[in-house]
Order: C-alpha cells, then structure tokens, then sequence
C-alpha cells in the first residue's frame, strides 16, 4: 500500500509541474462540460448519442437510477480497474473532471432544456448539429490540454495492451460492445426483430457519427483553435494519438521501472 500512495503522489507531482498546468487544467474542466451540454443536445435531438452514453442511459434507465450517477458508478469502476491492471500514467486530473462532471452536466441541461425542444425535424437537425460542432471542439480541448484520458478511453488502451490489436480496432470493438449491451437493457433487439426502430432509445446516426465520423472535425479545432489557446504544437497528436495513449504511458512506465531498479540495486549495495 506505501509503494502505491508514493507511486500516486508522483503522477499527481509529475502533472503539477508540468507546463501551463493551471491553464491546462482550466479548460480541461471547461472542455468536459462542453462535452456534457453537447451529449445533451444529441440526446435532445431525438438521434442517437455517443456509444458509451448510449449504454449508461439505456442500462440507467432499465434500473431506475439516474444517469449522472449511474455513469459515475461505471467510471469509478473502469478507473479503479486501470489503476490497479493498466498503466496509471493515463489518469490525470482531467480523467477525474470527465469522470464526475460529464453525466452530471449532461443530465442538468437535458433536464433544462427538454421543454423547450419541440419535435420539428429542423429543430432536432439543427440540435444534432450543435452538438457535432461543440463534441469535436471539447473533444479536441481535452484531447489538447493532455491532463489525462477519460475512462472509457482507456478500455481500447488495455485490450491494444494485451492483444497487440492496434487501438483503431480495439476502440470499435468497444464501441461495438457498448452498444450492444445498451441495445440489450432498452429492449433495443425486440425491436429489431418486431421491424419497429422508433423504440430503439439512445442509438441512432448521432451514435455513428460519434463513434466513426468526427475525427476530421476534431483534427481542424487541434490544429486552428485548440493548439492555439494553450499555445502548444499538438499537430502531431492528431496524426498519431497511439503515441500519446499507449507508446506514451508504455514508455513513462519503463523508464519508471529502470530508475526504480536502480535505486533498488544502490540501496541493496549500501546495505551490504
């Protein structure tokens, strides 16, 4: 237990002193609360949301907890899990802002908003829209601030880590998973099988273009708004996120490993 509180207070450390960390820190928290009023409008829309929201509130629903809570309790699970099994150099204070605030502030503007939101199609395009636009953009500050991952981002990570499947793949079979598991508590299947998708909740063309669809768009505010606000060159972030998710932790961990072998083989010279 000592060696995990020393090895804790040393991420914690290493996050603080690192540049622009106040700043970074800010709109990391900004940028999860964006994403939250973003889930919201592709909630409000009528289309689909995200696939990992898709579940929570398909599976909050089923049991009659509310969804800010439920997704906490399944992000607190997921990260304990990474924790104790995956490379603690993904989690950062930005994984904490996602992991509380994004269920929260999207049930807070839903519940704001949803007597308001008529049934136009205009209406419920235009909200699919807001949300595109304003999802890439938190996507891409969060992304930019580089204070952690969210959770449900690290699921890919561990898969890539024990199989070798690059994580392009490992994140549509997460994807893929989530939605099946959400389709399954909303009684999603009866209605694929009865002909009748109108019953189908939370999963829709917003799903798609969440999961398959924004990255483009998230790459264009890296480049023109995000990098520019934190006055970083993250260009390349875009072009090859694996480094900063996996090779990134992967070799933080290793050099991690070799200082602490060898303070381990001085102590044991100066012993003897």
């Amino acid at each position: 237990m000592s060696g995990f509180k020393k090895e804790a207070f040393g991420y914690i450390k290493d996050m603080f002193v690192q540049h622009n960390m106040i700043k970074r820190t800010v709109l990391s928290v900004l940028s999860v609360l964006v994403m939250g009023f973003a889930i919201s409008l592709f909630s409000l829309s009528g289309f689909g949301v995200d696939p990992y929201t898709s579940m929570n509130m398909s599976l909050s629903g089923a049991l009659g907890v509310g969804f800010g809570t439920f997704q906490l309790i399944m992000n607190i699970a997921i990260l304990i899990f990474v924790v104790i099994f995956a490379h603690r150099g993904l989690v950062g204070v930005g994984t904490v802002f996602n992991m509380v605030l994004v269920g929260y502030t999207c049930e807070f503007f839903e519940g704001l908003f949803a007597g308001l939101v008529g049934g136009s199609l205009y209406q419920r395009l235009a909200l699919l829209a807001a949300g595109i636009v304003l999802m890439c953009f938190a996507s891409s500050l969060f992304f930019t601030a580089n204070v952690g991952v969210g959770p449900y981002d690290t699921l890919a990570f561990m898969i890539t880590q024990a199989s070798g499947v690059p994580m392009k793949w490992t994140r549509v079979f997460t994807d893929i998973g989530v939605v099946l598991i959400g389709l399954g508590a909303s009684g999603g299947f009866a209605a694929l099988l009865s002909g009748d998708i109108s019953q189908i909740k939370n999963i829709g063309i917003g799903t798609v273009i969440t999961a398959f669809c924004m990255g483009p768009l998230v790459n264009f505010f890296n480049k023109h708004l995000s990098a520019r606000i934190l006055n970083v060159d993250y260009e390349g972030m875009s072009r090859d996120l694996a480094f900063f998710l996996i090779k990134g932790p992967l070799l933080k961990n290793s050099l991690r490993a070799v200082t602490d072998a060898h303070f381990e083989r001085a102590e044991t010279s100066r012993s003897r």
